[in-house]
């Protein structure tokens, strides 16, 4: 269980894999593990380094507060300490916004960028829900959180058409030897509340590609539209038949975006 100290706190990663490094970096209260379905499919062409950020997982929860900005630094600690001069960055959600503060702080660094499902700045109406998850975490058990979480995650086709995946989800989700703590869960609403790139975004000169899922509505496309109108060049593309967790419901078209992206098969498109 490899940890590597940095920015001040123990962080825990693994590394899958050879090649070009790629680093995965997961959103709000998720660790290494919530990359399951993407590590063998990328580890057959990259060296993949996934992680768990600061308040999640194994990795240390310090007292807050905390800021994407303290996350990026954690993130780019870890590349230097990995020795790794520049790598290929995909972050999902709060993860997306963690590496659009890494390729702005850190351009030498990122030698391309994935960002998926994530916004520039949350708008009144996540920041809205962000303090009500915070109202469920204290008021409700563990498995009842969970459930409740997990509507705003998957789409209403997965719940349709694979309940039985759902189900197994939430299990997983139960089972985690290292649930996030209140500590962690507190710092990462917080972080998540305050992130604002969007007047910066056109400092992001490394190969863009946005993705998002048709039907998430945690942070609905036009989030992702208007990372794709300030970033020069980004490419837009749009994953169906699923929600804010297009990479676990629909994991084969995420990899294959991440793939062809990273083997320069896509283009900039607003489409």
């Amino acid at each position: 269980m490899p940890k590597v100290t940095v920015n001040g706190i123990r962080m825990f990663y693994e590394e899958t894999g050879g090649g070009e490094p790629l680093i995965l970096i997961m959103g709000f209260g998720g660790d290494h593990l919530a990359w399951a379905f993407q590590v063998r499919a990328l580890a057959e062409h990259y060296r993949v380094v996934t992680f768990d950020n600061r308040g999640a997982g194994q990795s240390d929860a310090p007292e807050p507060p905390y800021t994407i900005r303290t996350m990026a630094d954690d993130t780019a600690g870890l590349i230097a300490a990995l020795g790794i001069e520049r790598a290929h960055v995909v972050g999902v959600s709060m993860g997306g916004m963690i590496a659009q503060e890494l390729a702005l702080a850190y351009p030498g660094r990122v030698r391309s960028l994935h960002l998926g499902c994530t916004t520039a700045r949350p708008d009144t109406h996540m920041k809205a829900l962000l303090a009500a998850w915070r109202d469920m975490r204290a008021a409700l058990t563990p498995d009842a959180l969970v459930r409740a979480l997990m509507l705003w995650l998957f789409s209403y086709r997965t719940y349709d058409e694979r309940p039985e995946f759902v189900e197994a989800v939430i299990q997983t989700a139960l089972a985690n030897p290292f649930p996030q703590s209140l500590t962690g869960f507190l710092g990462q609403t917080a972080a998540i509340e305050h992130h604002d790139t969007l007047a910066r975004l056109p400092g992001i000169h490394c190969p863009t590609l946005v993705s998002v899922a048709e039907d998430d509505i945690l942070v609905p496309p036009r989030f992702s539209r208007e990372l794709v109108a300030r970033i020069p060049g980004a490419a837009l593309r749009a994953v169906v038949g699923a929600g804010h967790v297009y990479f676990w419901e629909q994991a084969d078209a995420f990899n294959a975006l991440c793939l062809d992206f990273l083997a320069g098969k896509i283009t900039p498109s607003r489409a």
